[in-house]
């Protein structure tokens, strides 16, 4: 089944090792969607894909890159489908 969440990382998260760490990892598990830096110090992410695929992205996410410190992985489901166009994109800089 198909499914898209909103997913905010908090913590150490805003370098961009760790935004093309999620990139990789949901190319990896072909999964769509973006990842982009928040004011608060947080990265925001948006993605679909199937369930299994989606949950093993989540654990990579709590994983992180080396450098990272992640405090918390917070999920929550998207009403309305997100049409990414098949790819990950990194938004910003």
């Amino acid at each position: 089944m198909r499914r898209c969440l909103k997913i905010r990382v908090t913590g150490k998260v805003q370098g961009v090792a760790y935004r093309a760490f999620a990139q990789k990892s949901a190319h990896d598990l072909g999964l769509e969607g973006t990842v982009q830096n928040e004011e608060n110090g947080s990265i925001t992410i948006y993605t679909c894909g199937s369930s299994e695929k989606l949950d093993k992205f989540i654990d990579a996410l709590y994983q992180g890159t080396p450098a990272a410190q992640i405090t918390d992985v917070i999920t929550e489901p998207l009403v309305i489908e997100k049409n990414f166009r098949g790819v990950f994109r990194i938004i910003g800089d």
